[in-house]
């Protein structure tokens, strides 16, 4: 399992490359900007790219300060315009922000530049801070290979049939136009919890109630800040964990669900956290890694299919 998901866009007139987390569960695109200040350590690392308004001839100022609010903590920063592009996907005039202050250790020694957030507008800090030609496409498809140095890709426009076993799932409906929340029918049988597929999120997560009869069930020890350890040997006798989602079962074996650090080290792909008034669980790269995801953006609907991997599956 990868805790970061990430790939290549442009930015600028001629094009400065960044390497950014696709994020269906966030909504504003940033970047580094060259003006953050040498106290932010995030920020300033030598590998991490940085956005310099000076060397495009497309960049239009707006100056806008923003803050956006992470777990790990605040990005702050200010708003600015350029040419944005993925690929041969391009928005021009596009709001972004320029952070001159990151949210964390976590982005200390992070293989990306940057978040471009992929969910609906609704949660964007600023409308306008949304890469608007993603909603301009029907489907967006991710594919992420765990166990491969080619990683996975992202399919805008259209899904690639090459990523998945045929057939695609019938159309899972999306229950609130914010995240890509979902209806989820019960894990190990539980209730009825909501679901949101989540790129930018590493593990399972759900109420930390279930999430430590799943740890019991797997045999996993607790380990520290929620996390929980598994003996790397009994990896292939590890039982399998079920989510159904729309009537249809979604397996998930011990090989899947654990990340093995080392030969000795390996840590449970399952997380608790609980948030006020409502049973959530967040699928993030876990998930992602056994079942291609299409994300349908006209119709505000998801599909799911088994992922071809090197699980050899």
């Amino acid at each position: 399992m990868e805790a970061q998901y990430y790939g290549e866009i442009s930015l600028g007139t001629p094009p400065q490359k960044f390497n950014v987390i696709f994020d269906t569960g966030s909504s504003n695109l940033w970047v580094p900007s060259k003006q953050c200040p040498w106290t932010d350590l995030p920020c300033r690392m030598f590998f991490h790219n940085k956005y310099d308004s000076k060397k495009s001839t497309t960049y239009k100022p707006n100056g806008q300060k923003i803050e956006i609010k992470y777990g790990t903590g605040s990005m702050k920063g200010f708003e600015s315009l350029d040419v944005i592009c993925i690929d041969q996907i391009c928005a021009k005039d596009q709001e972004f922000a320029e952070a001159t202050a990151e949210p964390g250790i976590t982005f200390l020694m992070a293989k990306f530049d940057g978040i471009l957030g992929m969910a609906f507008p609704g949660i964007s800090r600023k409308k306008n801070l949304q890469f608007r030609s993603i909603w301009d496409v029907m489907f967006i498809g991710i594919y992420r290979d765990p166990n491969a140095e080619f990683g996975g890709e992202i399919s805008i426009g259209g899904i690639n049939p090459d990523r998945y076993v045929e057939p695609l799932s019938s159309p899972v409906p999306v229950t609130s136009k914010r995240y890509w929340q979902f209806q989820m029918d019960g894990i190990l049988g539980g209730g009825e919890p909501i679901a949101i597929a989540d790129t930018g999120t590493s593990l399972i997560a759900g109420p930390k109630e279930q999430i430590e009869k799943i740890q019991d069930y797997i045999g996993a020890e607790p380990l520290f800040k929620g996390e929980y350890t598994i003996q790397c040997d009994k990896i292939p006798t590890l039982p399998n964990v079920t989510l159904v989602v729309n009537q249809k079962s979604y397996i998930l074996t011990g090989e899947e669900y654990v990340s093995q650090m080392g030969k000795t080290i390996c840590l449970s792909g399952f997380m608790g956290v609980d948030l006020p008034g409502v049973e959530l669980w967040i699928l993030g790269d876990v998930f992602i890694g056994r079942y291609y995801t299409v994300f349908d953006v006209e119709k505000a609907q998801l599909f799911f299919a088994q992922a071809k991997n090197s699980y050899g599956k």
